[in-house]
């Protein structure tokens, strides 16, 4: 698919945004807010700072935001993920339930589209191991991991995000050179995070300063 159907977008993003709108600490307000009902969102940049989080903000599990946190978010999801006990794994399954993979949208978080074929992308792995230490702690519910991993996954993969608000409005996103077209589907699996790819399926590929 080209683009992901208006629809499929909108019930895709009604959860997250509703999130993101009434508890999400750190992200002031969602476009839906900023802009008003029924307005068209011209001033991309605007909408990228009152929707996307920024490096450095401060998150419920007390490690502010970078880059880098995808290689401790990596080893949770190895150290952590596979080994969950039940209730926690229960718990686990319930707060990435609501939320779909940016980079393969069809697909609820907690099945990326590679899993049937015995991979995962890091990006979606990172996802997996902060929900884990989350519900290893055990002071979390399930809709603040659900913040948690949104917030991380608002930072990452922001174009996303911006584009399915967009389309939100009936804005059509390639207009403003962005996609709700994941980067699975466009050949990203091993584009690094920072230039919007999945990080990589085996090693993790941060860009810039990371791995």
């Amino acid at each position: 698919m080209e683009v992901r159907e208006r629809t499929r977008v909108l019930q895709r993003w009604s959860v997250p945004a509703l999130i993101v709108v009434t508890v999400l600490t750190g992200i002031a307000v969602v476009g839906l807010l900023v802009w008003g009902a029924g307005d068209r969102p011209d001033d991309v940049e605007a909408l990228y700072d009152e929707l996307i989080p920024a490096e450095g903000e401060e998150t419920a599990y007390d490690i502010p935001l970078a880059w880098e946190n995808a290689e401790l978010f990596l080893e949770w999801n190895y150290e952590l993920y596979d080994h969950l006990s039940s209730p926690d794994k229960e718990l686990v399954l319930e707060a990435l339930d609501p939320l779909v993979a940016p980079c393969c949208d069809d697909y609820d978080l907690p099945g990326c589209c590679c899993e049937g074929a015995n991979l995962l992308c890091n990006l979606v792995r990172t996802a997996r191991g902060l929900a884990a230490y989350m519900a290893v702690e055990g002071e979390f519910t399930a809709e603040e991991i659900t913040e948690s991993v949104l917030q991380w996954l608002m930072f990452v993969h922001g174009d996303y995000y911006v584009a399915a608000e967009l389309e939100a409005h009936g804005v059509d996103p390639r207009d403003h050179g962005i996609t709700t077209h994941g980067a699975c589907y466009r050949g990203m699996c091993e584009t690094p995070l920072r230039d919007g790819g999945c990080g990589g399926m085996h090693e993790l590929k941060i860009g810039g300063q990371g791995a």
